[in-house]
């Protein structure tokens, strides 16, 4: 094992970088140093690593940062290896709180090492020539890539806190009193794992994590810029109660006035169990750093109203029909994936179903019922994109088609559906219908840059995309 006097030795991070497999040394991090130009204040797109120029990362450094003293850091993994996206995302509470920020280009979902290699440079090459606090490191993660930072968190035992995004933990290794850390959870109140992740919040509760669960108006997505604020905010105050940072009295007033602020919204939507939830995190954030007494006092009182009881009640329910409008059609699609009864009508069936599921989403008069009408369509439509993809992976083009045409009939406005349809008849060798699916995707809001890197990774369709068509594809016209 390499060594390394710019990461320290104590025996957390000693595991977690054997883990990952070593430490970039003295001579390396001056050679990063050179090879580097340091860019405050605005989101880079691409860092190549020193010892690994297929891997990069993006990455932001706030203004202020001046390599005399250690930084905290955060380490964001993207499900599609769009590191860019979570960083322009936090950039704004990075700059407020003084955080970096660094994103994989590498990692995705789908294989564990891919996804631990990027992780691996990402750590070693930031190290190089970043002046990184390793008591202050943070794991970012949207869907699979929350599973990615919580696995990582656990197995290393070194991670100061981990921000969920739209996933917990991995279905086969839940949560732990043997691995703690504090975890920020974010869904959006539509997301199809956003029951996933209102149930985790009392499972960390009851085993003594430091936690806080935040919902926002929005579908399976990294939670948005202001959302930030409040998770940076959150990770700030953390680290001035454990004496990481210095206390500044200042600065926890203006935050208990922003998190009241909030609560007085929630009060105001009539979302009142959301709010009982919200004060009682709230609480145990700021106990030991400031008065909680008037927060206590509107605890008690959340707790006398019937309302918060009926609403637990009625997001259990809410639960329960998400996963009834499911499996109503999952079964279905079961049936297909074993190649029970008649493939074409049972196609037709299930996207019947999911048009009409679509269209109740739509025209629900009741907030909460859309929500859970579009939270059953989100996990239909990665069902079937996920089955899809496995029997792509197995050979059978044709069969896959099937799932991705439903996969887009759930989701008309993704791009997935349609590369993933154009994989298939790349595979078939057929031309009209892969042109066809990547003006879908064109249409859905892939960029030339998309196409161009979608022929790149397959190359079963450079030779069926020597035409007109698809240049003007990529022209835009």
């Amino acid at each position: 094992m390499r060594s390394s006097p710019r990461i320290p030795t104590y025996v957390h991070a000693l595991l977690f970088l054997t883990l990952l497999g070593g430490l970039a040394s003295a001579q390396e991090k001056s050679n990063a140093s050179e090879r580097h130009e340091l860019q405050k204040g605005q989101v880079v797109a691409s860092v190549r690593s020193v010892d690994k120029p297929e891997q990069s990362y993006s990455l932001y450094v706030p203004k202020n940062y001046a390599p005399g003293q250690r930084w905290p850091i955060i380490y964001a993994f993207d499900p599609g290896a769009r590191g860019q996206t979570p960083v322009e995302l936090m950039k704004e509470a990075a700059e407020t709180y003084g955080y970096l920020v660094a994103g994989s280009n590498n990692s995705r979902n789908g294989s564990w090492p891919i996804e631990r290699d990027a992780a691996q440079e990402m750590w070693n090459d930031t190290h190089g020539w970043l002046s990184i606090d390793d008591k202050r490191v943070y794991f970012a993660g949207f869907s699979g890539g929350a599973r990615v930072s919580t696995q990582l968190a656990q197995m290393c035992k070194c991670v100061r806190g981990v921000f969920l995004n739209g996933a917990g933990f991995p279905l086969d290794s839940p949560p732990s009193p043997k691995s703690m850390f504090p975890v920020f959870a974010a869904a959006g109140m539509s997301d199809l794992n956003y029951g996933e992740l209102a149930e985790l919040d009392p499972q960390l509760e009851a085993m003594g994590f430091r936690h806080f669960f935040q919902r926002f108006e929005g579908w399976h997505q990294w939670a948005p810029a202001e959302l930030w604020q409040q998770a940076l905010a959150w990770a700030a105050l953390l680290e001035m109660k454990d004496g990481l940072r210095e206390r500044d009295q200042s600065f926890v007033s203006a935050e208990l006035a922003r998190a009241s602020e909030r609560l007085r919204k929630r009060q105001e939507t009539g979302e009142l169990y959301f709010g009982w939830e919200e004060t009682r995190s709230t609480i145990a954030l700021f106990d030991g750093l400031t008065d909680t007494l008037a927060l206590k006092d509107q605890l008690a009182a959340f707790a006398k109203n019937p309302a918060v009881r009926a609403g637990s009640k009625q997001e259990k329910s809410d639960f329960e029909k998400q996963q009834a409008l499911e499996d109503a059609i999952l079964r279905i699609l079961e049936s297909m994936r074993v190649g029970g009864g008649d493939q074409p009508s049972l196609a037709a069936d299930a996207s019947m179903r999911i048009s009409q599921l679509r269209n109740d989403a739509r025209n629900q008069h009741q907030l909460k019922d859309r929500r859970v009408s579009e939270r059953a369509l989100g996990g239909v439509f990665v069902s079937a994109m996920e089955t899809g993809t496995s029997i792509l992976e197995r050979g059978d083009a044709h069969t896959a088609a099937r799932f991705f045409e439903i996969g887009s009939i759930a989701a008309p406005d993704s791009t997935w559906p349609h590369f993933s349809l154009a994989k298939c008849h790349a595979t078939m060798g057929d031309r009209k219908a892969l042109l066809l699916d990547l003006k879908r995707a064109r249409d859905a809001g892939a960029t030339a840059a998309d196409l161009a890197d979608f022929v790149k990774t397959d190359p079963k369709t450079a030779p069926l995309l020597d035409t007109p068509e698809y240049r003007n594809l990529l022209t835009g016209k």
